[in-house]
């Protein structure tokens, strides 16, 4: 109380009287006087339209009493003040309930949704993340974005996620952090039970990467912290995905229990919803149209990115370009939209081939570049066996008109560091290998060699120089 009166409470906004009044109950340390007058400023203020209330699960006789101070962002947990005025005793906010999986829609009615005045509403609409860099798409560099955005709308607590699986962070995040099995106050992950959230008193149980940052930051003392599920999107418009990680949410100053855990909940629910949206921009961006593979500029970027990578943890990557055979030939003769059909057959044969950590990108007409992190040249032969002997056939028309199309196609790959370590340099080299199998009958693969005796592949057939 002596807080409140003392700093939390816009006293300049009440009248002289009533200032006075709380001055001399703080002073006089009576408990119970300075929960009086803390209720009457409490009154006055709302009636001046300073303080404005916050609806937690659509409000009623059961809601905390959580107050938004006008012209700040923060927010002030005043029930055992207007308890008090009123007489009563403070109630207690208990989670609701899980619901069956087979009623999502009752679940959503009994979740407890914290609507801060618009604030999220507001944050949902930002448009200040980064979009148009291929990591932008990455799990990782989306959370700390989120993160960094939604900080700036809640300075009483500090965000930390916390992901299952090791993600590719950015160099300058500190708030998303991959496990680590050594953190001695993580060891209550061990007895959780899935999807289940936790309430933690003080900083015990947040990661030790989080302590960290907290503990070199001046002025702020956590003081109780929430962990609830974080899920990843299952894609665009479907259901939410698989839980892949934990939403730390610390405070500064003791929050009640079940009110702390309803926040972060819901702050874990905005990041979901935050990160699909911006993977759709990022697909919108980055994919090409007919294809569904990734565009052109994505291939100018991603190529440099992971040719860094390599460079950094010393691993192979392979470039391989890829032109389909003839395929004029296809247009003129059965027409640009069974052109458009073959071209749509050979990018989903590629994906299929290769991995999910490879990038088949379309960067020109007919014309394919796939991008094989961590692959070696021996390696990236044995994928180029499985594409020479792939099966690339388009069928169209109906019934006796069917048509189908075989295509073939022709390949011209390199290997980091074997055929340097320059991104323009990989890609001309890679270019001319092609243009080497295009010379020498088409529907085989040339593999840069800096002897200059290039090893061709065949289909069906082993390697040879």
């Amino acid at each position: 109380m002596k807080g409140l009166l003392s700093g939390d409470l816009p006293m300049e906004h009440v009248g002289q009287r009533l200032r006075e009044a709380a001055r001399r109950a703080v002073l006089s340390g009576d408990q119970e006087r300075m929960a009086q007058t803390a209720g009457l400023v409490v009154t006055e203020l709302r009636r001046r339209g300073e303080l404005a209330r916050v609806a937690v699960n659509g409000g009623g006789e059961q809601a905390p009493d959580l107050f938004f101070l006008r012209g700040s962002r923060r927010l002030l947990d005043l029930g055992a003040i207007v308890a008090e005025a009123a007489g009563v005793e403070p109630t207690r906010v208990e989670p609701a309930p899980p619901a069956p999986d087979s009623a999502p829609e009752a679940a959503a009615a009994r979740e407890l949704p914290l609507d801060v005045i618009g604030v999220l509403r507001a944050m949902e609409e930002a448009q200040n993340l980064d979009i148009g860099d291929p990591r932008s798409g990455e799990a990782g560099v989306i959370l700390a974005g989120i993160l960094r955005l939604l900080v700036r709308f809640t300075p009483q607590f500090r965000l930390f996620a916390l992901l299952h699986e090791p993600p590719d962070l950015p160099e300058d995040t500190r708030a998303v952090f991959a496990p680590d099995p050594d953190d001695p106050g993580l060891g209550w992950l061990g007895v959780r039970r899935a999807g289940a959230a936790a309430w933690l008193p003080g900083a015990a149980g947040v990661p030790q990467a989080a302590r960290r940052v907290l503990a070199a930051e001046d002025g702020f003392a956590p003081a109780c912290a929430a962990a609830v599920p974080l899920l990843e999107p299952a894609d665009v418009s479907g259901e939410d995905g698989p839980e892949i990680g934990l939403l730390f949410v610390v405070a500064d100053r003791n929050w009640r229990r079940d009110v702390l855990l309803q926040l972060a909940r819901r702050l874990s629910r905005f990041v979901t919803r935050r990160w699909r949206q911006q993977f759709a921009v990022n697909q919108r961006i980055h994919t090409d149209s007919l294809t569904g593979v990734f565009n052109r500029a994505y291939f100018d970027s991603q190529f440099t990115l992971e040719l860094e990578r390599a460079r950094r943890s010393g691993i192979a990557l392979t470039l391989i370009i890829a032109d389909i055979d003839h395929f004029k030939a296809v247009n003129d003769r059965h027409g640009h939209q069974a052109g458009d059909r073959v071209l749509v057959t050979v990018a989903r044969r590629l994906q299929d081939e290769l991995r999910r950590i490879d990038h088949v990108c379309r960067i020109g007409g007919e014309e394919f570049a796939l991008i094989l992190p961590d692959t070696s040249p021996q390696a990236a032969r044995d994928v180029m066996r499985r594409l020479l002997d792939g099966d690339f056939v388009t069928a169209f028309g109906d019934g006796e008109l069917e048509t189908q199309i075989r295509a073939t196609v022709s390949y011209g790959a390199v290997s980091f560091p074997d055929a340097g370590v320059d991104a323009f340099e990989l890609y001309r080299k890679a270019d001319a290998m092609l243009y080497l199998s295009k010379d020498s009958g088409r529907h085989r693969c040339h593999f840069w060699n800096s002897s200059g005796d290039h090893l061709e592949l065949l289909p069906g057939a082993e390697a040879s120089y």
